[in-house]
């Protein structure tokens, strides 16, 4: 699948696959390591089943990467996703990949009738906060402690408009 942005560059999404261990845990050690052990929790949250993990790319070379799990509580309850992580080299930031790679991932939860999408950002994190807001994301919670090192931590919430 290919998606343009801003830059009119092009970017082509795959689904990671094992030879993906490497770059995805060195990317979450280089942006997530400020929160904790996350290039281990990343290869953890590889290996559930629920976990649908894309890599975007320019080319051969792999940009950043963004996991998200689909969940229903009760099969009656509206189908929600929850964004685990989204990275993107720091060089790369700021030219339209993160938005190209969110917006990807949503139009995924749209094929499975997501109605919501949550997701987590630590407090002192402004550029995430910004970032996600401006993609029409809201304030919907908070939470002390929440990242392994103490971090304290934001929820955020996005309505996604149902396929017809």
């Amino acid at each position: 699948m290919v998606a343009s942005v801003r830059s009119m560059e092009t970017f082509d999404f795959r689904l990671a696959r094992e030879n993906d261990l490497d770059f995805i845990s060195a990317l979450s050690a280089r942006v997530f390591s400020k929160y904790g052990t996350y290039d281990e929790i990343v290869l953890g949250w590889l290996q559930e089943p629920a976990v649908m993990t894309v890599i975007i790319k320019a080319g051969a070379d792999p940009l950043g990467f963004a996991m998200v799990t689909l969940e229903r509580e009760k099969w009656f309850e509206p189908r929600r996703a929850h964004l685990l992580a989204i990275g993107v080299f720091p060089k790369q930031q700021r030219k339209g990949i993160g938005t190209a790679l969110l917006k990807h991932m949503e139009e995924i939860a749209q094929q499975y009738d997501v109605e919501e999408i949550l997701l987590w950002t630590a407090v002192d994190n402004q550029q995430a906060l910004s970032f996600f807001q401006n993609a029409g994301f809201h304030i919907v919670g908070s939470e002390d402690c929440y990242y392994p090192r103490g971090q304290a931590a934001l929820e955020l919430s996005k309505r996604l408009g149902t396929k017809n």
